[in-house]
């Protein structure tokens, strides 16, 4: 694979918009916000590449288990339901955001 540089704007960009959604889905039930982070990754690996997707992944796992989560805003989980949750979050939150940068790639070379 050939070297990539960090672009550093698009890697906040990313991360501040998975916190602000993160911040938005805060008072809906756990289960629901799942989805709604992995679909926020997705656009920012499309859109700012590799590091901007995992930013987003980053961020958005830490909303989850820090902010979502029960009790909120504390660095513990109540749930055993949570805690498979933030796993399942970041493997497909991974997923996505990898799928996002690929097809950049594959738009950005099909020019």
């Amino acid at each position: 694979m050939p070297y990539e540089r960090v672009d550093a704007d698009h890697l906040l960009s990313a991360a501040l918009v998975a916190g602000l959604v993160g911040l938005g889905v805060v008072w809906v039930p756990t289960p629901s916000a799942v989805p709604v982070l992995v679909v926020v990754a997705f656009p920012c690996g499309r859109t700012g590449g590799r590091d901007a997707g995992r930013g987003s992944v980053a961020v958005g796992s830490l909303m989850y288990g820090y902010a979502i989560t029960e009790p909120h805003f504390v660095w513990e989980i109540d749930s055993g339901r949570d805690e498979v949750l933030l796993i399942v979050l970041f493997v497909a939150s991974l997923v996505a955001a990898e799928i996002g940068t690929r097809l950049r790639r594959r738009h950005a070379i099909g020019r």
